[in-house]
């Protein structure tokens, strides 16, 4: 009798130990569990969009391709369809659907293996949310409890909301609108019956029931979902037999070809230097870039036929490297960057060599060494000296300047020697202004490179990026002003405020006057100098060749009013384009091209001189004021007060 009574007594006690047992395992799997609170300032991964100026999308990045969408945007018909497939008693249930659990667990019992899941919408939500996906029964009942804590929290169409951005649609696509995208070319809000329901498919088992990768399973997946509308009595049996007959298609519609690679890859990191990447990758912001895209089009063409014509006259071996070439369009007034090529395949070279290559610019260097006489007391009637001669140096054997053609012409002007583009002058030039001004000019005009006080600095033989050039001519022909080159207009982030709107920067490199004068040396280049070939060309455009020792860099640098562009073409290790690979043949025919296509699209425009400017008629071979007997006559831009008082005499008609 004692041993029954003892036997007795044990079992409250054992009921106790098991009620605490639980309580102790309920403790341990809940007191990691994240906060539902969070939800409240939730903002799932989202795609940043790098828009052009005028608003198209030109690329995205993205861990996960996500459109966030509001829930008064997702069709009825679709929400219906997720709801009637994955969870039908949605509006009835507290996160946990009881009956929907015994039902599965039953079925699961009869087949021997786990055939149905029960798991709730919510449930799904709190799993992709919040935990790893193990099937584990620990997970699960943390499922559980997460699901009703976040049905207590939030009402059924916050969770809807949450949802349906959050779950996995296959093909890399996250949330409806990014499936809908995806899937049939389209936002979610125009989808059809058959089309939400082929979406609603999906979830359950995104590799499985992909319309992409198998459109027949896709299919019985769609019909079964329009199946359950019907049960559900979300659709008429007439409604269901249209979308039977209708059929199922897709028009997948893949995120679109970046352009504009190198510049994309420019704006990536300047937007990872400024807000680092997981804003980038997961942020959602709108990123409104420069570009202009027809402008980019035309110059992708333009260095691609460029580089076939220079393949033409020499055709590369299977072993040897291949040229490159890159060009970089510019808004001076406002530094926008309108196209930018850095290289002719950047799937196979990131390399930029618009902005990250430094190379000789050679006489595509001159315009800044005119800009700084022309800042002095010096005008394009300036006689130079273009002859041999040498330039002691200390404790190295002199320089001598020697002119491209091996020709020398003696006395010439300042505008003679730029559009011929004669060293010999050019050097001598230099000397007369001295290297200090000419120092100081380039680093205000932003060249950023190590320049020495050398004579060959006249000839462009220190390093430079082509965006430094382009700038700095387009800030010659901008009345002297320099407006730093920006690739980003703005930012906002996705609720639309913004984030970033840099401001110009702007430098007042060159006096309006010398700015002026140096434009219209760069016209008379293309006028009648190195650039004759782009003559034809809709006016005013002026412009600068510029070819390295050896043939191994080839540029043109030129100007139109409203736009700056620059080509260079050249290997990526320096070696021989071929003898007379100037600038003029190599570079100047891909900027030809360009030009053509963005003179049609800006502005007709003018270089208009600015106040402290005069004209007079000179006679271009002695400088003079020209007479009726000089063969030809220019009309040439002076600083005030500067013009030439006498007249030509070379020419003079003399009296019988």
């Amino acid at each position: 009798m004692k041993k029954i009574f003892r036997s007795w007594l044990l079992i409250p006690l054992s009921g106790s130990l098991l009620i605490g047992a639980f309580i102790g395992i309920l403790l341990a799997i809940t007191q990691d569990l994240p906060q539902v609170e969070d939800l409240q300032t939730f903002e799932p991964s989202s795609m940043t969009a790098i828009l052009a100026s005028d608003g198209r999308p030109i690329k995205f990045f993205y861990v996960e391709r996500r459109i966030p969408i509001p829930l008064q945007d997702v069709p009825e018909t679709l929400v219906q369809s997720v709801i009637a497939v994955e969870d039908a008693r949605f509006y009835q249930h507290f996160g946990l659907d009881i009956k929907g659990i015994l039902r599965a667990l039953w079925k699961d019992i009869r087949s021997l293996d786990a055939v149905e899941g029960g798991s709730t919408l919510t449930q799904q939500l709190s799993k992709v949310l919040f935990l790893t996906p193990e099937k584990t029964m620990w997970r699960k009942i943390r499922e559980a409890i997460l699901a009703i804590n976040i049905e207590r929290r939030y009402s059924k169409e916050e969770i809807l909301t949450l949802y349906l951005n959050q779950i996995y649609f296959g093909e890399g696509a996250y949330g409806v609108e990014a499936a809908a995208q995806t899937y049939f070319g389209k936002s979610a809000r125009d989808l059809d019956l058959p089309e939400c329901a082929m979406l609603a498919g999906i979830p359950r088992s995104p590799a499985l029931y992909s319309p992409l990768a198998n459109p027949d399973r896709a299919v019985t997946r769609t019909k079964l979902v329009l199946g359950r509308l019907l049960e559900e009595a979300y659709i008429s049996r007439e409604e269901y037999d249209a979308a039977i007959r209708t059929g199922f298609s897709i028009a997948p519609s893949l995120p679109p070809r970046d352009p504009a690679p190198y510049f994309t890859e420019n704006v990536r990191k300047l937007l990872e230097e400024r807000f680092g990447a997981n804003m980038i990758y997961r942020g959602g912001i709108t990123v409104q870039t420069t570009l202009d895209l027809d402008l980019q089009e035309a110059a992708e063409k333009a260095v691609a036929a460029g580089i076939r014509m220079y393949e033409e006259r020499h055709p590369p071996g299977p072993d040897d490297p291949l040229v490159q070439a890159s060009l970089l369009a510019i808004e001076p007034a406002t530094g926008r960057v309108l196209a930018h090529v850095g290289g002719r395949d950047f799937s196979r070279s990131p390399f930029d060599r618009a902005i990250q290559a430094k190379r000789q610019p050679g006489s595509a260097f001159k315009p800044i060494i005119y800009a700084a006489a022309l800042s002095g007391n010096l005008t394009p009637a300036t006689f130079l000296n273009d002859s041999p001669f040498k330039v002691p140096l200390k404790g190295q054997p002199p320089y001598v300047p020697v002119n491209y053609s091996g020709h020398y012409y003696g006395p010439v002007t300042m505008r003679q020697a730029f559009e011929r583009s004669l060293n010999a002058a050019s050097v001598d030039l230099l000397l007369k202004v001295g290297y200090q001004p000419v120092l100081d000019t380039a680093s205000k005009l932003g060249i950023s490179a190590d320049l020495k006080p050398y004579p060959a600095l006249a000839l462009g033989v220190f390093d430079v990026s082509l965006q430094e050039m382009v700038a700095a001519l387009g800030a010659i022909s901008n009345r002297g002003i320099l407006v730093e080159p920006r690739f980003i207009i703005r930012i906002v982030d996705r609720q639309g405020q913004i984030l970033w709107e840099p401001s110009p920067t702007l430098t007042d490199a060159v006096s309006p006057q010398a700015a002026y004068l140096t434009t219209s040396l760069l016209e008379g280049v293309i006028a009648r100098g190195t650039g004759k070939s782009a003559s034809d060309l809709r006016s005013p455009v002026g412009g600068k060749t510029g070819t390295t020792n050896d043939f191994k860099d080839a540029w043109f640098l030129g100007v139109a009013p409203g736009l700056a562009a620059g080509v260079w073409v050249g290997f990526d290790i320096p070696e021989n384009l071929g003898n007379g690979e100037t600038g003029a043949r190599a570079a100047l025919p891909i900027w030809k091209l360009f030009m053509e296509k963005a003179l049609g699209k800006i502005p007709p425009g003018e270089f208009s001189p600015p106040h402290g400017i005069e004209f007079a008629q000179i006679d271009p071979e002695t400088g003079l004021l020209a007479v009726p007997g000089c063969p030809t006559r220019l009309l040439e831009a002076f600083p005030e007060g500067m013009a030439p008082t006498e007249t030509c005499t070379k020419h003079q008609v003399r009296g019988p």
